[in-house]
């Protein structure tokens, strides 16, 4: 079994039965492995060997995910899940805050996993723990976090943000999948938070409808739900907090191409300097 200690920098909007009972959910964590295992580029086959499934015949997965809670307050309070909004605007949420957190059991059973099937779930892991992010508003920073392993669990945490930054690439690298650390530090995670979650197409966005020949590459709510293909995070290393952008290039799967991509990050430089400017100035945009 390796576990890991995890401590939410930004806040965890996740939720069962009832809503102001914000928890961590085992089955949240699984999700997010299964996204990134397709994410990265694996099959159908041997998602079923690693995490089992019913289809064509039940088979049980050979990867448990447990969570325990940290001998620690149980604190919860409601957060902007619109930060960058003031009042009912900012839509607030109950929520585990930032500086709360669990440890993270992952056991392997029936036998483990055979050699490739161990390399592709470990990759996926990786990714999440580097890149991932957990929860509601989960693709605008929300539910970002920081680890460290205990025992003789790896990875750990990376000591700078070069080393954060080529790991992440090493990850990525010969997928559909594009990484990028954007360059502005920030002094706390919030107010990079702030920053991604002021982006486009809103409610009350009036040119929202720019978006539309673009494919939505923010994601939508009306008229049909779209996951945003653009998803950030925010990483800290000491006490300097950067954002980092990623942009899932499956076509099959958001229905986004390159050119879309780069046709959001031009309408996000005009108006939103904060993020599209940092944007214009990263690999995403080579």
């Amino acid at each position: 079994m390796s576990t890991y200690r995890i401590e939410f920098i930004t806040p965890l909007f996740s939720k069962g039965a009832y809503d102001d009972r914000p928890e961590i959910r085992a089955a949240s964590i699984r999700g997010q492995l299964h996204w990134w295992f397709r994410a990265l580029g694996g099959n159908a086959t041997e998602e079923k060997v690693i995490f089992g499934g019913v289809h064509g015949g039940a088979v049980a997965s050979r990867i448990v995910i447990r969570t325990s809670a940290l001998p620690t307050p149980d604190k919860r309070a409601e957060i902007p899940t619109l930060p960058h909004k003031n009042g009912g605007a900012a839509s607030p949420k109950w929520a585990i805050p930032a500086g709360q957190g669990f440890d993270l059991h992952v056991l392997r059973r029936l036998g483990g996993l055979p050699p490739a099937s161990e390399f592709s779930f470990t990759r996926a892991f990786e990714a999440w723990l580097f890149l991932g992010t957990l929860g509601l508003r989960a693709t605008r920073a929300a539910g970002s976090f920081v680890w460290s392993p205990t025992g003789d669990a790896e990875p750990g945490y990376p000591s700078d943000f070069e080393r954060y930054e080529a790991k992440c690439q090493q990850l990525v690298k010969g997928t559909s999948i594009r990484f990028a650390l954007l360059i502005e530090a920030y002094s706390n995670s919030e107010a990079a938070r702030r920053v991604v979650s002021d982006t486009l197409g809103g409610r009350d966005d009036q040119r929202g409808g720019d978006l539309a020949p673009l494919n939505y590459p923010l994601g939508k709510v009306f008229g049909g739900r779209k996951t945003s293909p653009l998803r950030f995070r925010i990483v800290r290393i000491g006490n300097q907090h950067h954002i980092t952008a990623l942009w899932d290039g499956r076509v099959n799967v958001t229905g986004n191409h390159p050119s879309d991509l780069a046709g959001i990050i031009k309408l996000l430089a005009e108006r939103k300097p904060a993020l599209g400017q940092q944007l214009e100035r990263s690999s995403l945009c080579v």
